[in-house]
């Protein structure tokens, strides 16, 4: 997988999960929450900065309800999924079919939970005026905006070829 596209991947699954974070949050406590990993993520205060009505916050809230009951199953299976694509990576001795058995696996899994999130997404779009929708649509990039600098900033020097460092001094 290129870079791009690695990235990609992960800006939009760490928006998604930071705007489950945050219906997660209007929804209320649940003591299943936390053992799916559902407060992990960073907090993207989408929904909170949308001035929903109460009868929105209440669909919303249904809605939380109703993906975490579909989405926990499948988080907790890509969790074991990319434990065992890891433990396939690192095993003592190089077996590729194995590697490629569990990458696959995982694949299979992240496709089931990417569809669910691009559901459980149209569903609170659904909820949303239009305006909110557009508001919506400015947080989220702005966040991606944040989490790229980051990242760039993260890399530092990365790019450099060292050997141009060492011709330097």
């Amino acid at each position: 997988m290129n870079p791009g596209m690695r990235s990609t991947r992960t800006a939009t699954g760490l928006a998604v999960a930071g705007l489950l974070a945050v219906g997660v949050a209007l929804a209320g406590p649940r003591p299943m929450d936390r053992a799916h990993g559902w407060h992990g993520g960073p907090k993207m205060p989408f929904l909170s900065q949308l001035n929903l009505s109460e009868d929105q916050k209440t669909q919303v809230k249904a809605i939380f309800d109703e993906e975490h009951a579909k989405m926990a199953p499948l988080a907790e299976k890509g969790m074991e999924a990319r434990h065992a694509l890891g433990e396939a990576i690192h095993a003592p001795t190089f077996d590729e079919s194995a590697v490629r058995a569990a990458a696959a696996q995982a694949a299979i899994v992240e496709s089931d939970l990417a569809v669910e999130r691009a559901r459980f997404a149209s569903r609170i779009r659904g909820v949303l005026t239009p305006d909110q929708q557009k508001q919506m649509d400015t947080l989220r990039q702005q966040s991606l905006q944040r989490m790229h600098q980051r990242s760039d900033e993260d890399r530092g020097d990365w790019s450099e070829d060292p050997a141009d460092s060492a011709n330097d001094q």
